[in-house]
């Protein structure tokens, strides 16, 4: 995502601003490759990769046993999942099971209570594979593989020479052959011990599997080893008599997969894989475009499983998604052509079972039964939703995300969607933001929420307050107008809130001082898909002085209800 770059306007459009009057085209329209009338294929609805510490640490208790394994896997089955991805390899270790390869070790102490329910005759791994088997859901070996977690490990884990030489936390280097072979030797022992339904290929822990420098000219061999595991996978699936799935969490863009080394159109394209989970590196983004992901697997036989996080963005890592959220964003994600959807980090909703985190325990397992909501895209329109337009890395190396450079400002991995504003009349700019809503047709209610940190009460009459860092300050002269989609939102129907003492930590991204401009949507010219917010500077505070930043927008919509006859 970009930083939006701002324009001066004609005085004109300050003057319209003012007296209400529309000015400038409409820029936004029904995007291509949306649909207001989804149509997901397969049976398969909810893939939910779950954590290597997700079970063990959070779910089991101090007495773990292989009844009580079967229980969580109950659990799980009941709330709407159809496959269980399991994570049971990082660069460190092997979980869940004991292997035979020399190359790679069980990392003793990662889960104890897998350790003590193999004490009872049977790994880990395989009371899950039955148990899921025996409740319908499929289960898939998680590996990830551009893993860079620290630990001592084995083999070729902490072996220098086979490490990216420009990722300095020791990512595995698949240039070597040395490498892909390690990867491919587990897989296939795998294969040859347990009864798993397949595979799922994490590349989005942490993205880089290749030098940063040669990584978009490394797609063949990257596309080697996805072709061999197919391979692998389809000798296995014709003496089981059923296909074995390899499925693949990539970067969020076909941007970031190209540029990191991930060929996707052609592993689509000739077959190599049965699911693509495009997944930005750690939170749920609402303007993601995954129509350009759908382009290429809808010919296909491969599914498209876009993928939510219960977190939002870098500068509020302790607030998680709600079912509102979650309802808002999987309604994009239907509409870009979605044929289900990739769960991943859910435990962040229960860790306070284990860790001093909110929000406490009891989201187990309440928040899992949200998956079951999620699952019909039919179910979405009937039920309030909540979009967050947030700046994903702000405050991360400058706006970058984790598969860029620090010190390189790549738009391919700037996601730090703003507006930036100067303090002089009619500097402008545009934000665009996605609500798959058809908010013309009669009876939804929506408002737009635009939160501004560093202004003072703008446009706000009330005497001085008090500041949070213990000042006094009369609210600032700034005024500012809004469009939506070319048409001036008029002045009269936007509330304005001064919270002069911010927002802390505790509920949720912090601002030390702010305002909030909130005003119904369902007036003004909203398109399904991509809608274009301006926002000008229509009257200046000379008293100010930083720039004028916008990048924290909601949009809130509560369909109609009708009373039941009496």
């Amino acid at each position: 995502m970009r930083r939006l770059t701002m324009k001066a306007a004609p005085v004109l459009a300050a003057v319209a601003a003012i007296t209400g009057l529309a000015t400038g085209e409409v820029l936004a329209q029904d995007g291509p490759g949306l649909t207001r009338s989804p149509k997901p294929r397969g049976d398969v609805r909810i893939v939910y990769t779950s954590d290597h510490a997700n079970i063990g640490h959070y779910l089991m208790t101090n007495s773990p046993s292989a009844d009580e394994l079967r229980r969580v896997i109950d659990v799980h089955a009941g709330s709407g999942i159809d496959i269980f991805a399991q994570t049971v390899f990082q660069k460190h270790g092997v979980g869940w099971f004991w292997p035979k390869h020399p190359g790679h070790e069980h990392w003793g102490g990662l889960n104890a209570a897998f350790d003590k329910i193999a004490e009872e005759g049977e790994p880990p791994i395989q009371v899950a594979i039955d148990q899921c088997h025996k409740r319908g859901m499929k289960f898939l070996a998680t590996f990830r593989m551009a893993d860079r977690h620290s630990g001592t490990g084995k083999g070729l884990a902490n072996r220098k020479d086979l490490q990216i030489p420009d990722v300095q936390d020791g990512g595995m280097d698949y240039t070597h052959a040395e490498v892909r072979d390690w990867v491919f030797a587990l897989a296939d022992e795998i294969l040859q011990r347990f009864d798993v339904d397949g595979f799922e290929f994490d590349y989005c822990r942490w993205m880089h599997v290749f030098p940063r420098s040669t990584a978009r000219a490394s797609h063949p061999l990257m596309t080697r080893l996805v072709r061999r595991m197919r391979e692998r996978l389809d000798a296995e699936s014709r003496k089981r008599g059923r296909r074995l799935i390899l499925g693949v969490r990539v970067p969020q863009t076909v941007a970031e997969c190209r540029e990191l080394g991930y060929d996707i159109a052609t592993w689509v394209k000739e077959g190599l894989v049965d699911y693509i989970a495009p997944s930005d590196f750690f939170f749920t983004s609402f303007n993601a475009r995954f129509e350009d992901f759908a382009a290429l697997t809808r010919p296909s036989k491969c599914m498209l499983y876009p993928t939510v996080h219960p977190k939002t963005c870098w500068q509020d890592q302790d607030h998680f998604m709600s079912l509102e959220n979650y309802r808002a964003a999987v309604r994009n994600k239907y509409a870009a052509g979605a044929d289900g959807i990739s769960v991943f980090n859910y435990m962040y909703h229960w860790v306070g079972r284990t860790l001093d985190y909110p929000p406490g325990p009891a989201m187990y397992p309440l928040a899992l039964t949200w998956l079951r909501e999620i699952r019909d895209p039919r179910l979405l329109g009937e039920r309030s939703r909540h979009y967050l337009f947030y700046p994903l890395y702000a405050g991360h190396w400058g706006g970058i995300s984790p598969g860029g450079v620090p010190s390189v400002s790549d738009p391919t991995f700037i996601k730090n969607d703003r507006i930036v504003l100067g303090r002089k009349l009619g500097s402008n700019g545009e934000y665009r933001f996605r609500i798959c809503e058809d908010l013309a047709q009669p009876g939804p209610v929506a408002e737009m929420i635009v939160t501004i940190a560093g202004i003072v009460g703008a446009d706000k009459q009330c005497p001085a307050r008090l500041q949070r860092d213990g000042s006094f300050k009369p609210p600032a002269k700034d005024k500012l107008a809004f469009y939506v989609n070319g048409t001036v939102v008029p002045a009269e129907t936007i509330k304005v809130s001064w919270p002069s003492r911010g927002r802390s930590k505790a509920y949720g991204r912090p601002f030390q001082t702010c305002s909030i401009f909130m005003f119904p949507l369902t007036s003004l010219p909203t398109v399904f898909g991509d809608n274009k917010l301006k926002a000008e500077v229509v009257a200046v505070d000379e008293q100010g002085k930083s720039e004028i930043i916008i990048d924290h927008l909601e949009v809130t919509v509560v369909p109609s209800w009708k009373r039941p006859p009496q």
